[in-house]
């Protein structure tokens, strides 16, 4: 069994990390930072399209990040124009000050993903000397995903989410601890607050919920470094 220090930012999608923040985030010692769905998204884009044009902004304000931690970065999601040509939701992947992979989002909102295409990248990965899954908002719903992570026996899985259901609070932890229990992972979610959308960050596993914000914390930032014991996923 390995503990992996995992530290989550529920951050507003459209504030810049401060000095402080930063400094917070380094003296975590976390092997992983998560970040929620869009973030950062600092530009007023109508389009992903539009957003697209903003994607070196976007990834130097991770790189600004990874200056001062040196741990796994996945650094939320931004739109890009993909090496195919296609317009994507990419989640970019960042240590050291290395941009070293994207995750695509393969499951593109209908609402907000506009003119996007499902991505064609795996959904599993190998950094840190841990082995992970990853899910982008609506990702979680498909089953695809799910049975990839099946069949590689897949223990923990991330998922940068933006909170969009009409669930409440209770609901929605119910789901995911339910969801959690009958898969046999560990699942935690990352969101931000984002104009009145609430975010709900958590971390559920077999046992069920280990820790989530509270009620009173859906339109906060919030900082959390969990520590996760994983049984077949560590590699080192």
């Amino acid at each position: 069994m390995a503990v992996i220090k995992i530290a989550i930012f529920q951050k507003n999608l459209h504030k810049r990390f401060t000095a402080d923040e930063i400094t917070k985030i380094q003296q975590s010692k976390a092997h992983f930072l998560l970040l929620p769905e869009g973030y950062p998204h600092f530009f007023q884009s109508s389009t992903p399209s539009d957003a697209a044009k903003h994607e070196k902004e976007y990834q130097d304000h991770l790189l600004e990040i990874s200056e001062k931690f040196s741990g796994v970065i996945l650094g939320g999601s931004h739109y890009r124009t993909n090496e195919e040509g296609n317009l994507v939701s990419a989640l970019p992947i960042v240590q050291s000050l290395v941009l070293v992979d994207f995750y695509e989002k393969k499951t593109p909102n209908v609402t907000l993903d506009l003119g996007t295409k499902p991505g064609l990248t795996e959904s599993i990965f190998i950094m840190g000397g841990l082995r992970f899954g990853v899910m982008l908002g609506d990702d979680l719903g498909n089953q695809s995903i799910w049975d990839e992570f099946h069949k590689e026996n897949i223990e923990i899985i991330f998922h940068l989410d933006t909170t969009r259901n009409q669930n409440t609070y209770e609901e929605d932890l119910s789901f995911y601890e339910g969801l959690a229990k009958s898969k046999n992972i560990h699942l935690i979610r990352v969101c931000g607050p984002s104009e009145g959308i609430p975010a709900r960050s958590l971390y559920a596993s077999p046992s069920g919920i280990n820790w989530k914000v509270g009620k009173i914390e859906e339109d906060k930032d919030v900082f959390k470094t969990l520590s996760v014991n994983v049984m077949r996923s560590y590699l080192l």
